[in-house]
């Protein structure tokens, strides 16, 4: 299993050196994106792969997790893309994609598959299976956590979420990977809270109460976190990895 860091950054995370959220997911069961910000369909273009995923699960509906996927599924249709896509979304996602471009979803050459996320298992098949759990993000209409395994390995993508929330962590316990969110740092921590985010350190500890093997701090905001390197560093764990854009990792 292989995870693609597509873009590590945040909403408001200034300039274009970490682009919005989009992740992807190399497994047995077929390629998955976790969310698509703003150009996840130019590097997903650039790696040939807009006519090969299988399925799409966006956390909430927040510009920087789905602003992307219309220009993706168009692009795919450019591209020649055959084989139907199923997208996993907040019902507000369907209908803005509707909305920016109302003949998308009945004008490409492919079937697209809108199925409405919530809590509880979405896809189980013989190499990938999907469970999804309310996050703790008031700021969104609906936010979810998403469970993936395959091969014998998961990862926790937890989208936007403050910390200590039940629902994320009864759905990570004993999560091998957790992909979580950590727009600031300890300084910003009430900006934090307020928009309902973690902070890098509280990130940790979310990694900690999950037993998880690796922790991925990704949805980093280079202006209310730019002390992320130093805080890791300052922790001193080979267990904790700071995202990158265009990172992949063996899992």
């Amino acid at each position: 299993m292989y995870l693609h860091v597509i873009g590590s950054g945040a909403g408001g995370s200034p300039g274009s050196r970490r682009w919005r959220a989009a992740n992807l997911l190399e497994a047995e069961g077929g390629l998955a994106v976790v969310d698509c910000g703003v150009g996840c369909h130019y590097r997903l273009s650039d790696r040939g792969l807009l006519t090969e995923i299988d399925y799409v699960f966006v956390t909430h509906s927040h510009m920087d997790h789905f602003l992307g996927l219309p220009e993706a599924l168009f692009q795919a249709h450019i591209e020649g893309r055959r084989k139907k896509l199923v997208v996993v979304a907040p019902k507000i996602v369907a209908r803005s994609i509707e909305a920016v471009s109302p003949n998308l979803l009945k004008a490409v050459n492919y079937q697209i598959e809108m199925r409405q996320a919530a809590p509880g298992p979405l896809l189980e098949l013989p190499g990938l299976k999907v469970e999804a759990a309310q996050a703790c993000h008031h700021t969104a209409e609906e936010a979810y956590a998403y469970r993936l395994e395959g091969g014998g390995t998961s990862l926790l993508f937890t989208g936007d979420t403050s910390p200590n929330c039940g629902p994320v962590r009864r759905l990570g316990r004993g999560v091998d990977v957790l992909i979580h969110e950590a727009t600031c740092n300890e300084q910003n921590a009430e900006i934090c809270a307020k928009y309902a985010h973690t902070t890098t350190l509280q990130a940790v500890k979310e990694a900690d109460a999950a037993g998880a093997h690796l922790l991925v701090l990704t949805h980093i905001d280079d202006g209310f976190n730019p002390t992320i390197y130093r805080d890791v560093k300052n922790i001193g764990r080979k267990d904790v990895v700071i995202a990158e854009d265009n990172m992949w990792l063996r899992i």
